[in-house]
């Protein structure tokens, strides 16, 4: 009882709500006997990762990397860093387990980042990579009648921030070239409106089941299915899992 209220208040932090509960819970679940184990979250952002981590895994090495410090990250723990770049940090380490959580879509140079990621991992080594979802209905809806996915804005001017849109299939091709195995992926962050879009959904889902199926693609369909459940209709964010392959 006592776990499941502290998993009711996890920060949302810098990303979609329920990300971070869906990470730490995913952790509880496939965690060794000992939690003893060296994380890196980059980019960090506010830190609401950290925190949790640390209160879950007390054992544990947490650090994290970008652009500014959080207050709740001490000096030791840190390392400034523009992920869009090439980086080394914390000389020595090779983690246990990196998490890069709502980042990929704020840099460009995917493929180096999740490179830069994989090299400071150890062999067998876990990455956490997740991204906001654009092919629910909503968001297809959102494109049909305004030519933009709902998370992204259409029009930008040059002091503005912009994001970059990965789809799922190009994520996990980017992950796969950068020497990654997929373990798994899990699509988190659902709100009570988003069910609204169920009688869509089910109406969609049939014929998406059967493309998937027959699609004329190297691609095996199990790995079709786990990019594209019916959960990935009505939910806003995913999750993938990845190992770093051993050469």
């Amino acid at each position: 009882m006592k776990k499941d209220l502290q998993l009711d208040h996890i920060p949302r932090g810098n990303t979609c709500r329920g990300v971070n509960r869906a990470i730490v819970e995913y952790l509880l679940q496939s965690r060794n006997k000992d939690d003893d184990k060296t994380m890196l979250d980059i980019p960090c952002g506010d830190g609401a990762l950290i925190s949790s981590l640390r209160l879950f895994f007390p054992k544990a090495v947490v650090r994290g990397c970008d652009v500014r410090m959080p207050k709740i990250v001490s000096p030791d723990d840190f390392s400034l860093v523009d992920a869009s770049r090439p980086f080394t940090v914390f000389p020595g380490t090779k983690f246990d387990v990196v998490f890069s959580v709502s980042g990929v879509m704020e840099f460009d140079n995917t493929l180096q980042f999740f490179t830069q990621c994989k090299d400071h991992l150890r062999d067998g080594g876990l990455f956490l990579v997740t991204n906001d979802n654009v092919v629910s209905i909503r968001d297809r809806i959102a494109y049909f009648w305004l030519g933009k996915v709902r998370p992204y804005q259409l029009f930008v001017t040059q002091d503005q921030h912009t994001w970059k849109v990965i789809p799922i299939h190009n994520m996990v091709r980017i992950l796969q070239d950068s020497g990654f195995g997929i373990r798994e992926i899990r699509y988190v962050s659902l709100r009570p409106k988003d069910y609204l879009m169920l009688p869509l959904a089910l109406l969609v889902y049939p014929v998406q089941f059967l493309y998937m199926q027959f699609a004329k693609t190297r691609m095996s369909v199990a790995m079709r299915h786990e990019m594209y459940p019916f959960r990935s209709l009505i939910y806003r964010h995913y999750i993938i899992v990845c190992e770093k392959v051993a050469i």
